[in-house]
């Protein structure tokens, strides 16, 4: 799953629970955490990260994927300090910008794996030709 693809899930299937808990508080007793209302303002804030996800183009090469999530961080934070007064909501969009930042350190991490990858062979050839050398 591509990471553009992992955070539209991920925050699709948190609106989704969150609305599913304002509608349930909205009907049943109370319960622990952010009331009804609070719920669905999450969800809707939700959202508004996906619809900020859906409006990067879509693209096949890894490293452009991630550098259009990583341009989000700043809108982001942006919209969270915005909402300093509903910490829940602001909550999710501080929440999408650390997710955003986690995963391309997570993909540089493994850029730099497959890099040192494709490296070492090159290398073990370079000592197979030298031993061959002073044969």
């Amino acid at each position: 799953m591509s990471p553009r693809a992992y955070l539209l899930d991920r925050f699709r299937s948190d609106a989704g629970v969150l609305r599913e808990r304002a509608e349930s508080l909205r009907s049943g007793p109370p319960q622990p955490g952010p009331d009804a209302v609070t719920s669905a303002r999450m969800a809707d804030a939700c959202d508004e990260v996906v619809a900020m996800i859906e409006a990067l183009p879509e693209n096949d090469e890894s490293s452009a994927t991630i550098a259009a999530l990583t341009a989000l961080t700043p809108l982001l934070e942006r919209r969270a300090a915005a909402s300093s007064e509903e910490p829940p909501v602001r909550s999710v969009f501080a929440g999408a910008a650390t997710r955003i930042r986690e995963i391309a350190e997570a993909e540089a991490r493994h850029q730099q794996s497959l890099a040192s990858k494709d490296h070492e062979p090159y290398r073990d050839e370079l000592i197979d030709d030298d031993e061959d050398d002073n044969a």
